[in-house]
């Protein structure tokens, strides 16, 4: 049947599609994969909430305690000892050359073979920023108060402080009548080595066995200058005084130049039995100096020697904790400000050459030239760096420097590159040899990696140490860091080639055929075909062994050697001003492992998805 002429020229608009519309957004973004990953069903939901009840508890109790209560000056006070051990002194600069290349040559690699997250630059930038703002911030926050306990059997003693022009210091004798009262206005400094005899004393009198109320105390305190003379303000000494009939004597001063200043604590003799009692010696506007030995040279340098006086009590930090409930300005100053002040100019210095190095290597990357330095670079530059921190035989420059001398973050690091670098291409070599077709490379192989394998890493250090020297007599000249260096070695290889050898089971049999009939020769058809192939696909377990080479250098803390943790537990155990504080010295240490290997396993992320890994794009 036919449409008639008139219905046969009409057109018919197709049906306009549906308006677009967006997806809800509980299904997509951030609030879809909560909803499809934390909050799915009615278990997921509560195992969420308890879990986040908890995370929340522990990150608001930890920072609470890192603020309030941690001593993290363990840190900034020793930092030369945790990052190199007890290398020489003024041989450092080794040291820092070694990071300049270690730091440049990172930069150079990833800006020719990898890209930089803008996270990264973020977060770098943020560190920078702190480093600039933070110990400026700190530096205008006062210092808390320092309390010098008087006593009754000890001789009385003398505060060497620096102080500063146009300062004000602020003195007071407090006698101690009310333990209680005393224990709640103590926030700040108190001297160490008095607090000891005072935590006794304060034993005794909480159970009834001293009296502190019954004890007159008759005190004065002056304040002296670089030669000992007092210091006079408008026309009078200053000083304050003590009785039996005053709560306590204060003064308040304007300090007249920069330079040693000393307060000289006076008792009463004629009355010396009667006059028994115990004070504090309340100071503020008085800034604690560092103890390290670089800093009293430039000191002394700059201000000469300190007053003679009887019994001097130095301002310097170690001979002082603080007691008390810290408010967060008394962190960022007395904390935080320090530490990043001993790293600035190291941070910065190393943020140049990383962003150098990160130019040069992205300007470059297409060149051949460029990439061949940067590979050559990297070969070099084990060798180079073993001849910078041992030194040479009769230089000058570079005097040998024994790796009994190595320790700290240096020696963890060192271990881990030696380590890495000498096991990788033995525990291939083991890999393809237990894969051979000869009996005796294949069992010999096998023998080996089943050997070191079935015994725990501690053994084979200690084996390095004691047993090869006394079966092998040519050994025991051999120095101990060396021996240790090996048994890492060895003992990472045997489990490195079994990655390896699972990555070469993967590859089909037929690519194997396919080369033997283009003509190659066994050698070629390892190195061409079959090893990029298994060791791409093993990319994560080889790093991840990596990781763990990284973290048993603390074995050899074990053995004598003083690498990171060895060096920090020698800090803690060794100096007794430091032995409350070890909590804050492994939680620091922690965190220094827990970086390095997020650092490795994210490499490895990038190097699986950036063409090198296991599938190209």
């Amino acid at each position: 049947m036919s449409l008639p002429e008139s219905e046969r020229n009409v057109y018919v608009a197709p049906p306009e599609p549906p308006p677009s519309r967006r997806p809800p957004v509980t299904t997509v973004g951030v609030l879809g994969w909560m909803r499809q990953n934390l909050f799915s069903s009615w278990p997921n939901t509560l195992a969420t909430l308890v879990t986040a009840a908890f995370l929340v508890w522990f990150v608001q109790a930890f920072v609470r305690w890192s603020v309030e209560n941690a001593q993290w000056g363990v840190i900034t006070n020793n930092l030369r000892l945790i990052t190199s051990g007890l290398y020489p002194r003024a041989e450092i600069w080794r040291m820092e050359v070694t990071a300049a290349l270690l730091v440049f040559l990172t930069g150079l690699g990833l800006g020719i073979w990898a890209r930089v997250a803008r996270s990264v630059f973020v977060i770098v930038l943020i560190v920078l920023g702190a480093i600039v703002f933070v110990p400026l911030i700190g530096a205008r926050i006062p210092e808390p108060t320092v309390y010098v306990l008087i006593e009754p059997q000890r001789t009385p003693s003398s505060f060497v402080f620096l102080g500063y022009r146009g300062e004000e210091l602020r003195v007071e004798l407090d006698p101690l009548t009310d333990l209680e009262d005393v224990n709640t206005r103590l926030v700040g400094y108190v001297e160490s080595q008095s607090r000891t005899t005072w935590s006794t004393q304060a034993r005794a009198a909480a159970t009834g066995q001293l009296d502190l109320a019954d004890h007159n105390l008759e005190l004065s305190v002056r304040l002296l200058d670089r030669t000992g003379a007092p210091v006079v303000v408008r026309g009078a000494p200053v000083q304050a005084r003590s009785a039996p009939d005053a709560l306590g004597g204060s003064f308040t001063v304007e300090l007249p130049r920069d330079g040693w200043y000393a307060l000289h604590v006076e008792r009463n003799d004629e009355d010396r039995d009667n006059n028994a009692g115990y004070a504090w010696l309340r100071i503020d506007g008085v800034e604690l100096f560092s103890s390290l030995e670089a800093a009293a040279i430039a000191r002394q340098a700059e201000y000469g020697p300190p007053p003679n006086v009887e019994r001097p009590l130095f301002a310097e930090d170690r001979a002082y904790r603080f007691e008390g409930t810290r408010t967060f300005g008394e962190f960022v100053s007395l904390q935080l400000a320090p530490f990043l002040s001993r790293i600035a100019r190291e941070s910065f210095i190393g943020a140049a050459l990383f962003a150098n190095g990160w130019v040069i290597g992205t300007l470059g990357k297409h060149e051949k030239r460029v990439r061949r330095a940067a590979i050559l670079g990297w070969v070099l530059v084990g060798p180079v760096i073993l001849v910078i921190l041992y030194g040479v035989q009769g230089s000058r420059t570079l005097p040998i420097v024994t790796t009994s001398a190595w320790g700290g973050l240096l020696l963890t690091i060192l271990l881990t590159f030696v380590g890495i670098t000498a096991s990788f291409p033995l525990g291939v070599a083991l890999a393809l040899g237990r894969r051979s077709e000869l009996p005796v490379i294949k069992w010999t192989c096998t023998l080996f990696i089943e050997v070191i394998r079935g015994v725990p890493l501690i053994t084979i250090l200690f084996m390095a140490k004691l047993i090869v020297p006394f079966f092998w007599s040519a050994l025991s000249g051999l120095d101990l860091t060396v021996r240790m260096m090996i048994g890492l070695t060895l003992f990472s290889a045997a489990y490195l080639a079994e990655n390896v050898r699972g990555g070469l089971q993967i590859v089909p049999h037929g690519q194997l055929e396919a080369a033997r009939a283009l003509g190659m020769n066994p050698f070629l058809t390892t190195s061409l075909i079959v090893l990029p192939q298994a060791l791409r696909a093993v990319i994560p377990a080889i790093v991840g062994q990596f990781i763990s080479l990284f973290k048993d250098t603390s074995l050899v803390a074990v053995v004598g050697l003083f690498e990171l943790v060895g060096i920090v537990d020698t800090i803690v155990s060794g100096q007794p001003i430091y032995r409350p504080y070890q909590r804050e010295a492994y939680i620091f240490i922690a965190i220094i492992y827990f970086v390095i290997s997020y650092a490795m396993s994210d490499v490895s992320r990038r190097l699986e998805t950036s063409g090198a890994g296991s599938v190209r794009r």
